[in-house]
């Protein structure tokens, strides 16, 4: 893989939040820590100024985005019923959504990993974006759906990533005018949910 490729770069990055929802998170494996995580990530890229796009599945039967989130000043939400975040939607903000351009960039968090998350990033790499998948933010209900997609996922040239180390990538120097707002979020470290050197 090209390692030119792996870089994120502010005004050149989206981040896509993926039918992050009330009553689908409460049946996903290590939900609290996706939410704790994912929180964590969508703070640190607002102080970055990093646009998102937000995606509900049939939120009429699977409730609202989570409230933990502030997705304010995100596109969206939008309401879909397919397995994919690239909806005509989607993929119309996508194409201005960087001061009237395309990103080369995307950046995925969300549910389920083996359903919505794959489906995504494999029309993003068909559409020739760099995907990055957040594994600490992504999860399926099930830990070998989970593990599996993100095998399948590595196998198709997205770059495997966690919540920190895409903020570290975004600040790219601690000279980064932002590094002490975000400092305060990276104190913490994240947490771990199961990966166990499999990947």
């Amino acid at each position: 893989m090209n390692a030119a490729k792996a870089i994120l770069k502010q005004g050149k990055s989206v981040l896509l939040i993926c039918d992050i929802q009330e009553k689908l998170m409460k049946a996903i494996f290590e939900s609290n820590k996706v939410t704790q995580n994912s929180t964590k990530l969508i703070n640190a890229l607002k102080i970055l100024d990093v646009p998102m796009i937000v995606t509900e599945q049939n939120p009429n039967s699977l409730g609202k985005t989570i409230p933990e989130f502030d997705i304010s000043g995100a596109k969206g939400p939008f309401e879909k019923t397919s397995f994919s975040m690239c909806t005509h939607e989607v993929i119309k903000e996508l194409s201005t959504i960087c001061s009237g351009q395309k990103p080369n960039a995307i950046i995925l968090i969300g549910i389920e990993m083996h359903v919505c998350i794959e489906n995504t990033a494999i029309d993003l790499k068909n559409d020739g974006y760099e995907v990055h998948i957040v594994a600490d933010c992504c999860s399926s209900r099930t830990q070998q759906d989970r593990l599996l997609a993100l095998e399948r996922m590595r196998g198709i040239g997205c770059h495997i990533a966690t919540s920190e180390n895409v903020i570290f990538k975004m600040l790219g120097d601690a000279k980064h005018k932002d590094f002490k707002s975000i400092l305060n979020l990276i104190k913490t470290p994240s947490l771990e949910i199961g990966l166990n050197g499999k990947l």
